[in-house]
């Protein structure tokens, strides 16, 4: 995204760790927006697999601190296909994955529409509308000795609202399963790097910077699984630390852009029947307290806060 009259991306987790997450959009991407297949895709013999998340929360917050919806409903559906390529118990590369799919994002509340202003480009925009964002994703990921996962991914955002330009981005995650080491009390640890390609992923206060649009995240996803309902309890948070005029040349650069507190709840729905997928509902609480003066400035607050629930069935 860029100015405040321009928004970026999400990206979200889910039964997932093959994807590195959209994001996801905010994948978000979430957000999101890669991460890697879950235990279900384990038990599986086929090759090709598939991930559909419908998301409900009371905010659009991106993994990069954009608050671009604060009131209303929103509704992000993501779906993801999965192509095993190669697999093998012995080799120093075990498991290739490839993987491709949109996430999108409504809303309940009405934003500013792409398209004409009256007195350009600082008139009010003549329409809106109630979907704000389309994300194509497209990716791999490689499973390699001692339960480390590397992936890239590659997603766009186009943007609905505000004449935000189209823009490219590209993110490197390196995780690790440490459950062999720690038990019940893995961290699951990952870091990831994430480079704009074309045009900015988040507004910006002042000039845009022309080079450094990138950033560096780190986090940890300690979790405990209920053996008997399946019911799995997690406490992921996160640091991101930007390239200098990440969010802008306004004011000077801060070491961390932003942390993130949250918990998140999953069960699984054992009531399906077989043949139909497997699947899982979630719920959860995000917390993201922005550091950089610059990302302050742009979002007007000091943090921010979303309540989401979802239903997820991987097949």
């Amino acid at each position: 995204m860029k100015k405040l009259t321009q928004k970026p991306y999400s990206e979200p987790k889910s039964i997932i760790n093959k994807t590195s997450a959209c994001l996801i959009g905010t994948v978000a991407c979430a957000a999101a927006l890669p991460l890697a297949v879950s235990n279900a895709k384990a038990d599986m013999a086929s090759r090709s697999d598939a991930l559909v998340n419908l998301e409900l929360s009371d905010h659009y917050l991106t993994p990069r601190g954009m608050d671009v919806q604060d009131h209303g409903l929103v509704f992000q559906p993501l779906v993801l296909g999965f192509f095993n390529l190669y697999k093998s118990d012995t080799a120093f590369i075990r498991d290739v994955t490839l993987d491709a799919g949109v996430w999108n994002c409504f809303g309940t509340g009405a934003l500013p529409a792409t398209g004409p202003q009256l007195n350009p480009p600082t008139g009010p925009f003549l329409t809106s509308t109630h979907w704000y964002e389309i994300d194509p994703i497209a990716g791999f990921s490689i499973d390699l000795p001692s339960k480390f996962t590397l992936s890239e991914t590659f997603s766009c955002f186009d943007m609905q609202i505000l004449n935000i330009p189209f823009s490219e981005h590209l993110e490197t995650k390196l995780a690790w399963d440490d459950s062999d080491y720690l038990g019940k009390f893995a961290l699951n640890p990952y870091f990831s790097y994430w480079q704009d390609i074309v045009a900015s992923a988040v507004a910006t206060s002042g000039p845009i910077a022309t080079s450094d649009r990138y950033y560096f995240d780190a986090g940890v996803s300690p979790g405990y699984t209920f053996k008997d309902c399946g019911l799995k309890l997690e406490a992921p948070c996160r640091v991101l630390l930007p390239g200098q005029g990440f969010y802008g040349t306004e004011y000077k650069d801060t070491t961390v852009g932003l942390f993130e507190l949250g918990f998140k709840a999953s069960i699984p729905l054992k009531f399906m029947p077989d043949g139909y997928g497997h699947w899982s509902f979630h719920a959860g609480f995000k917390y993201q307290n922005f550091n950089d003066p610059n990302l302050v400035a742009t979002q007007h607050k000091s943090d921010a806060q979303m309540f989401y629930c979802g239903l997820s069935t991987f097949f």
